[in-house]
């Protein structure tokens, strides 16, 4: 069904020449890699290199916020509780999407060898990754794979859920990671793009990444509260490229002469969100599409407790900043490779910068993550962004009226932050950061509550 698109995550720039701009990027790279910058922590003037490996969490560290986290004693007398000492999650239930490949596949890994039964999902056409992925790992059949699961078609994605709910009355972790994201140099009216539909006529890339695990998530949230369990979803600074406004529902009159009043489908594409569309979309549609999804996803974990009271489970964000996936589709995979964080978990050592974002989200306290709950933060891992807001006021131009609606640059100067970024976290890497997100991202609550609601009223035909 999606053959052409249907990646793990492909290009976000737009550009005339993909390889060109591979190019530029590893010229730009290689040049500041090799300046003389002050160290953040402030000791002073360091050389770095981009070339160096940069570890994340150690395994003592991930081992012990598990024990914290799950309430483990550290004073044990019997052989059965010093099994479960050195297996923190033992008897608890996580469940990943996108588990085949990526972020999902490491997530995982960890929460296998920290003892947790793990239900992976993943689609068709990652069946044998997934398959191999559980055969290196399994030698006490605590991975129960769901490798048919297409994020394109709810249907499918509530006939999993409903396996899920039968079999694991308590879940402990919901971990989000699968997601699209559309190549920018492909032009949404050609013939060569009709998957950029899903199977329920809507826009692929905002059905993968948000209304499938909101559907997930509410089906499984009974499942989660017996547990107190928590919600995790992998999310993006480039939330910051769009200010909602393509999230709500348009008034009833907005372009009603651009519709075929005798064609249901024109009725019910004109109903929907801009970012929801797979028709009459905005000129920006395929540059916004993952921007939205990942704007969406804070504004549906910031909503979640607010409107199920008595749901007990806690929902965070996380952000991995630039990951050594395949965000950047085949052409940038070595690209990323050799620059971004490095995501792999090394159960002798340590996780790569690129996860301990995602680790830290699902492992620290309630009461550690405090504003990353339902506050206005995310779990981060980079204060590129951090230093970018309060020194160059980042968030005041960035997010004006000029900017945004005016000038229309926003997109262009969140894509020249995104290479910055890129750049510039290796060297303001910190294992654990509660970071501000855009202020749209938080600060109208009005706008939240109305998007939950048309959320939950879109997955409701598969609750």
């Amino acid at each position: 069904m999606v053959s052409e698109i249907d990646r793990r995550h492909t290009s976000l720039f737009v550009c005339s020449s993909e390889q060109s701009m591979m190019l530029w990027w590893s010229w730009l790279v290689a040049t500041i890699g090799c300046i003389p910058l002050i160290s953040p922590g402030g000791g002073g003037v360091t050389a770095f290199s981009l070339l160096v490996p940069l570890q994340g969490l150690s395994r003592e560290k991930i081992w012990n916020l598990a024990r914290t986290r799950f309430n483990i004693s550290q004073n044990i007398d019997h052989d059965a509780n010093q099994d479960h000492f050195h297996k923190p999650m033992t008897g608890r239930v996580a469940v990943v999407t996108g588990a085949a490949g990526g972020i999902g596949s490491q997530v995982g890994k960890l929460l296998h060898s920290l003892g947790a039964t793990v239900v992976a999902m993943d689609r068709v056409g990652h069946q044998e990754l997934l398959e191999a992925l559980i055969a290196s790992d399994d030698d006490d059949n605590r991975w129960v794979p769901f490798p048919l699961t297409d994020h394109g078609n709810l249907t499918c994605v509530a006939q999993v859920a409903n396996q899920i709910q039968r079999q694991f009355p308590t879940i402990d972790l919901l971990v989000n990671c699968a997601g699209l994201a559309y190549p920018q140099d492909n032009n949404p009216q050609r013939n060569s793009l009709q998957p950029l539909v899903s199977a329920h006529g809507r826009d692929l890339a905002f059905t993968v990444n948000y209304l499938s695990h909101v559907l997930l998530t509410e089906k499984l949230l009974p499942n989660l509260s017996r547990a107190l369990g928590r919600i995790v979803h992998v999310t993006s600074t480039f939330h910051w490229k769009v200010d909602g406004s393509e999230l709500l529902p348009p008034p009833p009159s907005d372009s009603d002469n651009d519709y075929d009043a005798s064609n249901h489908e024109d009725i019910d594409q004109r109903n929907l969100p801009l970012a929801v569309r797979s028709t009459h979309q905005s000129a920006k549609h395929v540059e916004r599409s993952y921007a939205n999804t990942k704007l969406a996803q804070l504004w549906y974990s910031r909503s979640v407790r607010r409107h199920c009271p008595n749901a007990h489970v806690s929902s965070v964000c996380a952000c991995p900043t630039w990951a050594a996936t395949g965000i950047a589709g085949e052409a940038g995979r070595d690209f990323l490779q050799r620059f971004a964080f490095s995501i792999m978990i090394d159960n002798n050592d340590s996780c790569g910068p690129g996860i301990t974002s995602t680790i830290n989200a699902m492992l620290r306290t309630d009461e550690e993550l405090a504003d990353a709950l339902d506050g206005p933060c995310f779990v981060a891992n980079s204060r590129t962004v951090e230093y970018l807001t309060s020194w160059a006021g980042m968030e005041t131009w960035l997010t004006s009226n000029l900017t945004t609606n005016l000038l229309k640059i926003r997109d262009d100067l969140t894509d020249v932050l995104a290479i910055v970024l890129l750049i510039f976290q290796r060297f303001t890497y910190d294992e654990f950061i509660l970071q501000k997100t855009s202020p749209e991202s938080y600060r109208d609550q009005d706008k939240m509550d109305q998007f939950y609601h048309w959320s939950r009223a879109s997955v409701q035909p598969w609750l």
